[in-house]
């Protein structure tokens, strides 16, 4: 702190100056450091030239050192750590000049472009005169044998003048792509890796590799007996197939916009997608046989990753709604339309601890409906070998009858709702012995119920059910759950029902995103086929947001926007195909994901190394 003391005689002007003894000691400190650093630049930039490391640089100071400074060999030797041959022998060679120059002489002016910049700047100009966006310029000219990096067409582009280009949808984007061909290629895997360069706008999908090898898909594919061909082989189809569910395709018709995507080719193991009709006509040569099969050995590979447990499995029915004018499909109930109409009756089952769906059937009939539940009690026991524990289901899914045979025979628990009668009102009332219970779902609004329970005959089920009424659900109607278990508590059966509502979520994400009620076709082979590769690939998801923090819950259409959709560039070599990302938020998280898996080989890329980098 410094201390000012007016002068008696002259108060304007200061006479004594008190000066702090810390100040004084922190400015003598900092000089101190100042002079040192000076002291250190100079020690360095003078060691620069007594002490020179580069080889060119010692020999021009040894040379100076003989021929200015008349140093002897000797000398010249000790001061540069050499011998003294070396030294007479570049003294000799420097005379007689047979020594490379020391210094390269300044460029002035500007800097010349390369050979490959001159070659391909027109090419640039004409790209972009058709609104070819500055990537896309990058791929036509590579197709074309030019190389040149995004950042100098960039400089080209500036340089003459044209300003930055309008942004575009991907539409708009394959559309000006589409400009550049007459025709678009025909898919066959022999013209894999024809095109050494690529690019895709749904970077992402190669995420999914990893998982499809983990999960043995590829080879499930290929032992399953779907049709293939010399130019298409099964494998190649089917991933095909896999590609447009995975980035959300509302139908297999809009192939079409993809005729230019050569990136999603090589995620198939083609040059290019498949057209139209091979897409929309596969699904024909494949019976039901072969849906069941693949999905048989779809549940021993997700059994054996702990994706399927077995304890509950919850079953539900949805009726996809046919809007064409003829039809010969029957009428069924549409909750989302609130009538009867023509509709293709599907049938799901999910393991209720893990939610991974991992049965359907899309070949039902009204009269085969009642049916299906033990269809599905023999399709799981023959892939498992062994039956699911608990089953959990809607009131309407099958009758009494078969709930019997799922008792007596299977010696299977489940959990359903009893029909309500006319009567059913006045016969509660009559209950006076109510228990009050407090469920354990946080999630839950009404937590705090009463419920009654009792054994009870039902028509044609052999011996009595265990009924437990509930009220105080927030419903004008009581719940009435029956159940063959007769151990498990009251509040435990309430619960596990509470949570059929997961099944109903898992089919609403698939018509959100996968676009399940978008029927295309009232013939069901195909469709049944549809709804399995919509399985597999929901499966896909929900596994691939497990990797994720934070995303283990999160919906296909939130995994797709934040890792699935985004430029990438793919490059192919004899020996790997490169995924380069392009920028994007989530990179890091995606980083921490590639860098935790093992070397990849792609079976159906000629067994290519998968390599993944970023931008």
């Amino acid at each position: 702190m410094v201390k000012r003391q007016h002068s008696p005689r002259n108060p304007c002007k200061y006479s004594i100056i008190y000066i702090d003894k810390p100040i004084i000691t922190i400015y003598i400190i900092a000089i101190v450091y100042l002079i040192n650093t000076i002291k250190r630049a100079f020690t360095i930039s003078k060691d620069f030239f007594l002490h020179p490391t580069e080889p060119m640089q010692k020999r021009y100071e040894a040379l100076r050192a003989s021929f200015v400074d008349e140093l002897s060999a000797k000398e010249v030797a000790h001061r540069f750590g050499c011998s003294v041959h070396t030294i007479n022998a570049l003294r000799r060679d420097f005379t007689v000049g047979s020594l490379p120059p020391f210094f390269h002489p300044l460029s002035k002016g500007p800097k010349q472009p390369r050979p490959a910049t001159l070659e391909g700047k027109g090419r640039i100009v004409e790209l972009r005169k058709q609104n070819y966006s500055i990537d896309e310029i990058e791929e036509v000219l590579l197709r074309e044998g030019i190389t040149i990096t995004s950042k100098t067409i960039h400089q080209v582009l500036q340089a003459e003048g044209f300003a930055k280009l309008f942004r575009r949808t991907h539409a708009e984007r394959r559309a000006t792509l589409q400009r550049a061909k007459e025709q678009t290629e025909i898919a066959n895997v022999k013209d894999f890796a024809t095109h050494s360069f690529a690019r895709t706008s749904y970077g992402g999908i190669f995420l999914f590799i990893p998982l499809i090898l983990e999960m043995k898909l590829d080879s499930i594919f290929s032992e399953t007996g779907f049709y293939g061909s010399r130019h298409i082989p099964r494998i190649n189809y089917l991933m095909s197939f896999v590609a447009l569910k995975l980035i959300g395709k509302e139908r297999l018709s809009h192939v079409t916009d993809l005729n230019f995507d050569y990136g999603l080719g090589v995620f198939a193991g083609l040059n290019i997608l498949s057209k139209v009709a091979a897409i929309t006509q596969y699904s024909y040569r494949n019976r039901r046989q072969l849906v069941v099969t693949l999905l048989k050995k779809w549940n021993i590979a997700l059994k054996d990753k702990g994706y399927i447990e077995g304890r509950h499995i919850n079953l539900d029915f949805h009726a996809i709604p046919h809007w064409g004018e003829e039809s010969q499909l029957e009428n069924h109930w549409v909750p989302t339309g609130g009538k009867a109409m023509k509709s293709v009756l599907s049938f799901f089952a999910q393991d209720l601890d893990t939610t991974y769906l991992c049965y359907s059937n899309g070949q039902l009939s009204r009269e085969e409906a009642p049916d299906e539940i033990l269809n599905f009690v023999s399709f799981y026991h023959k892939s498992h070998g062994a039956f699911p524990e608990c089953l959990v289901f809607d009131s309407k899914l099958t009758t009494y009858k078969n709930l019997d045979v799922l008792d007596k025979d299977f010696r299977i628990k489940f959990i359903t709702l009893k029909r309500r009668g006319k009567s059913v009102l006045q016969d509660i009332g009559a209950n006076k012995e109510w228990k009050h219970i407090k469920l354990t779902i946080p999630s839950r609004k009404y937590q705090l119920l009463k419920i009654h329970e009792a054994p009870i005959a039902m028509k044609d089920y052999g011996g009595n059910l265990r009924q437990i009424i509930v009220t105080g659900t927030g419903r004008e109607l009581p719940m009435l759950i029956i159940t063959n278990d007769f151990e498990t508590s009251a509040k435990e059966i309430i619960e596990t029902y509470a949570l059929r509502w997961l099944i109903e979520n898992n089919i609403q994400e698939n018509i959100d995103f996968f676009s399940l009620n978008a029927l295309s076709s009232p013939v069901i082979v195909k469709v049944d086929f549809d709804i399995a590769m919509t399985l597999i690939a929901n499966t896909l998801y929900k596994a691939l947001s497990g990797k994720f923090k934070l995303f283990e819950r999160a919906k296909p259409k939130t995994t797709y926007r934040s890792f699935i959709e985004g430029d990438a560039k793919i490059t192919i070599t004899p020996d790997a195909v490169q995924v380069k990302f392009g920028k994007k938020s989530f990179n890091p998280m995606i980083m921490d994901f590639v860098n935790s898996l093992p070397k990849i080989k792609v079976p159906w890329m000629n067994n290519r190394t998968l390599v993944y980098s970023f931008e």
